[in-house]
Formats: C-alpha cells, sequence, structure tokens
C-alpha cells in the first residue's frame, strides 16, 4: 500500500485515524504472540486481547503522553475530542477515549510510514500482555 502524506493523514477524521490504528496494532500483537509463545487460537486470542483492549490501551498511552511529538499530540487529541458513539464494554469512557487516541496516532504513523516510531510505540504496548 501507498502511504500518503502527513498534510492528508491530519485531513482524515480522527475515528478513521484509529480504526486503522486498532488493525495495526491487533496484527503487530498478534504476530509477535504467534512467533514467541506459539499458543493455540483460543489462548492466543486472550493473549493479543489483553494488549488490545481499551484498558491495556489506555495503560499505553498514558506511559507514552509525555513523549509524544507535537504531531502525535495533535492526532490523539483530535481523537479524544471526537464525538464516540459506542462504548468499550468493561471500560470506563475515560479510557476508551484515550485508547481511540493510541489507535489513532499508531494509524496516523503507519499511513505517513514512520515505521521506526510506529514500532516504538507498538513495543511499548507489549509491557501490557497478560500471559493467560
Amino acid at each position: 500500500m501507498e502511504k500518503i502524506s502527513k498534510e492528508t493523514a491530519k485531513q482524515m477524521q480522527p475515528l478513521v485515524l484509529a480504526m486503522i490504528g486498532d488493525s495495526v496494532q491487533t496484527l503487530f500483537v498478534r504476530e509477535y504472540v504467534a512467533k514467541n509463545y506459539g499458543f493455540k487460537v483460543n489462548k492466543m486470542n486472550k493473549v493479543v486481547s489483553s494488549v488490545v483492549k481499551a484498558g491495556a490501551q489506555f495503560k499505553t498511552f498514558k506511559k507514552l503522553e509525555n513523549e509524544l511529538s507535537a504531531e502525535e499530540s495533535d492526532i490523539a487529541g483530535r481523537a479524544r475530542n471526537t464525538h464516540i458513539h459506542t462504548k468499550a464494554k468493561n471500560f470506563s469512557y475515560t479510557e476508551y477515549i484515550y485508547a481511540t487516541a493510541l489507535e489513532a496516532v499508531i494509524g496516523y504513523l503507519y499511513l505517513t510510514n514512520e515505521m521506526e516510531r510506529l514500532n516504538e510505540i507498538l513495543n511499548k504496548s507489549l509491557e501490557e500482555i497478560e500471559i493467560i
């Protein structure tokens, strides 16, 4: 897939960036777990869910919040301030909007081909893995 310019990515709706970011993070974590643990599918899904659920994404975002660039902070802020019509099951609204902010940043970095920074953030999210 051809990457897009930062200007184009900044014009995208934050929830679109978040949807892309959710997919990117999920694939990254699934690949990591498959390569490093070799679990069967059911256990793999539980472990992956421990990282990509709103509560874990909230914790990851809070760890990274002060390390975000101005562009990343802008994307995150726009995502947090977007009116969200759904709610994460078992998580507070605050956790959900910060999770959405993390996903939007991940989506932005992926679309703009900032792979080094993307990998830093994705690797930080692995700290939330719960081996069940």
